[in-house]
């Protein structure tokens, strides 16, 4: 059925607004709840957390890198409030709390953030806690051995050293006609103040032996005999340019203050009683008969030397050095070359 519908007593501007409440009573309420329109002007996009469900948009322009120290920042700070760690496997909580403690973290973390500045949605995820049982670890890598030879040992700088050392010394000049060579022992101790300069300070103490020959045997009708040296050295060390780190020369020299002692025996064949394992008779044996021991002053020396230092480990090295060494006084200077084996640590 048709129904007319008149317009008598209506104007134009009344049909007009009649038909414009009409058309609104008809559209539906949805039409007026849809969102905005996105503005052309670029907006920083939000950025949800790794392990909850975050959106979080800076409100002030602040960058990406901003964003994620913050995020971390609040990350630590909600961690401590809550005890919940999303790096850990389950939390770090109790099976029984993880729903709960993981609610809470999201919402601390949220809190966090919107006081440094962004606009954040927050959803709690319904989630499961995880399996109590750790997933299995993955399978093992196969082993490749592969052979790799040691590191190599350096001479690297220490402000102190050790040495010891000992050798044989060789007699020079007039000292050779008195005696011949002998053994030598040493002990001494080095200071560099600093690695930029190759110069330091070393003090060595040593004692030499030295057999007495028939000149100095004659004096007295002597049968046998030796001297002793010993005393020390205050040196200075040159280090020369080397291009090893593990090897280098140096040079070393300085003053020193020694001692000589002199020790003569005369041995003579001697009559006398000669008792065995079951006698007793007259006989003759060998004794000392004459004896003289003489030990002279502190007297000043110098000495001038080269040496060879090769590294052996870490902070040892071995060494090798020859030094020229003069005792005064002048008028009866005594002259020997020691050369000596050694290491330093």
């Amino acid at each position: 059925m048709t129904t007319q519908i008149s317009f008598a007593g209506f104007s134009p501007r009344k049909i007009s607004l009649t038909s414009l409440t009409l058309l609104l009573c008809a559209t539906p309420l949805t039409a007026f709840t849809q969102p905005p329109t996105t503005s052309s002007t670029p907006t920083t996009a939000a950025v949800p957390t790794l392990a909850e469900n975050l959106s979080v948009t800076p409100k002030f322009g602040q960058t990406q890198e901003q964003l994620a120290a913050d995020r971390d920042e609040c990350g630590r700070w909600a961690h401590g409030q809550t005890g919940f760690d999303p790096g850990q496997y389950g939390g770090g909580v109790a099976a029984s709390d993880y729903g709960a403690r993981r609610q809470q973290y999201g919402r601390a973390l949220a809190a966090c953030l919107e006081g440094h500045g962004y606009n954040v949605r927050f959803a709690a995820p319904a989630i499961a806690p995880p399996n109590s049982n750790p997933p299995p670890p993955p399978a093992a890598l196969p082993v490749v051995a592969r052979y790799s030879p040691p590191p190599r040992p350096e001479l690297k700088y220490h402000p102190f050293a050790v040495q010891i050392d000992g050798g044989y010394s060789v007699t020079t000049g007039a000292t050779s006609q008195d005696l011949d060579g002998g053994s030598n022992a040493g002990l001494g101790l080095s200071w560099f103040p600093t690695s930029a300069l190759p110069i330091g300070i070393r003090v060595d103490g040593s004692y030499s032996w030295f057999r007495a020959k028939n000149r100095l045997l004659d004096t007295g009708n002597f049968t046998s005999g030796h001297e002793d040296f010993y005393g020390g050295d205050a040196d200075l060390q040159l280090n020369l340019a080397h291009r090893s780190s593990a090897a280098q020369l140096y040079l070393f020299g300085g003053i020193g203050w020694y001692r000589e002692q002199t020790v003569l025996r005369q041995v003579s064949i001697v009559s006398g009683t000669v008792c065995g394992y079951f006698y007793c008779g007259p006989g003759y044996f060998p004794a000392v008969t004459a004896e003289r021991r003489t030990t002279s002053d502190w007297h000043q020396a110098w000495n001038a030397g080269l040496g060879l230092e090769v590294a052996i480990a870490d902070r040892t090295s071995f060494f090798i050095e020859a030094r020229y060494l003069r005792i005064m006084p002048n008028r009866n200077q005594t002259k020997f070359v020691p050369i000596t084996l050694g290491l330093r640590f």
